[in-house]
């Protein structure tokens, strides 16, 4: 397949998840510490979290830009997660606040960037103790990572144990 192709599709890809259509860069390939990406014969790429030991999905065919109300927007989610067959794996989850607020925070501390924050998806949800979505703030000048009211569009990052 030839890059142009590819870029055509990536591209394409953007604009059906509603989230713009240029990603700032990402680091493409990740290996820290604490970091690993993997990608696989599909180009489904990961990112290992060695201090949580979580695996979370790190290519905009395993994340989802959720538009909907507030009160469907967990459903959406959720089930989005948990019939996700993504990188072999087919135990994804909504990430709790807390560990997608820690991975990312982690990742700008370190200067990555996770490959799915789009200009327009600023925000990327997480379970909260008390069973509804909250979301940070990802992508902007000062990154916020503590939970912030939850707005829309977001984005949906899964998550599974490693």
């Amino acid at each position: 397949m030839t890059r142009a192709l590819l870029c055509a599709m990536t591209t394409a890809l953007m604009l059906l998840s509603g989230c713009g259509t240029t990603p700032p860069k990402a680091s493409e390939q990740i290996s820290t510490d604490r970091f690993l990406s993997l990608t696989d014969e599909r180009n489904h790429t990961v990112i290992l979290d060695k201090a949580q030991h979580l695996m979370y999905v790190n290519s905009i065919q395993g994340c989802k830009a959720l538009h909907s109300s507030k009160e469907n927007a967990l459903k959406e989610a959720q089930y989005f997660c948990a019939h996700l067959h993504f990188f072999g794996h087919d135990d994804w989850h909504l990430p709790t606040i807390e560990e997608i607020a820690d991975f990312s925070e982690s990742m700008d501390n370190e200067g990555l960037v996770p490959y799915f924050t789009y200009p327009q998806c600023k925000r990327v949800v997480g379970l909260k103790n008390n069973g509804t979505l909250g979301n940070i703030h990802t992508h902007n000048a000062a990154p916020k990572f503590a939970e912030v009211p939850l707005e829309l569009p977001a984005g949906v990052r899964c998550v599974r144990e490693e």
